[in-house]
């Protein structure tokens, strides 16, 4: 009767232990669980609060580039009789001031998108620079006021079109 006592009271031990491992088991697995479903309803969350961000920066990107097309830049800054000197800060002031009033938007946008905005006002800065320095002093304004105009801007079409990819993405 001992030996039977003993092979019963191990029998409980083993069948209590098995208990025990598969009860751990299943909280750790409820508790990995319910970690996952925090997890999906932060990032759900977040991106509620971050999507409108993510519009509004692709949005005002769309309208510095916009107001930096040559064209639309030399018809806000040129005026009879401004100087060419004062036509060319101008022109400069306006693409700096336009480009650092969003740059914080970059946090909203991809690198390349990025990427591509910080192209677009590089090169056309550089053309407005590249059309001044080759014109003389004596040039008249309204001449290079039309040079400028003229003068395709395939960088600002390019980041117009990494906007729209970026926007549809959202």
């Amino acid at each position: 009767m001992d030996i039977f006592f003993i092979v019963v009271l191990t029998l409980v031990v083993i069948l209590l232990a098995a208990v025990v491992f598969v009860e751990y088991r299943s909280y750790k697995l409820r508790e990995w669980e319910l970690k996952l479903k925090a997890k999906a309803e932060m990032r759900i969350a977040t991106m509620k609060m971050v999507t409108p961000l993510k519009i509004q920066a692709c949005e005002r990107y769309l309208l510095f580039l916009e107001r930096s097309q040559l064209p639309v830049l030399v018809k806000r800054v040129f005026v009879p009789g401004i100087s060419k000197a004062a036509f060319h800060l101008g022109l400069l002031q306006n693409v700096e001031e336009e480009f650092e009033h969003n740059m914080a938007q970059q946090l909203y946008v991809s690198p390349d998108t990025w990427k591509a905005v910080k192209s677009a006002k590089e090169e056309l800065v550089g053309q407005i620079n590249a059309t001044f320095d080759k014109t003389d002093d004596n040039t008249d304004v309204g001449m290079v006021a039309q040079a400028l105009v003229a003068l395709p801007n395939p960088f600002v079409d390019q980041a117009i079109e990494q906007l729209k990819i970026e926007f549809n993405e959202i």
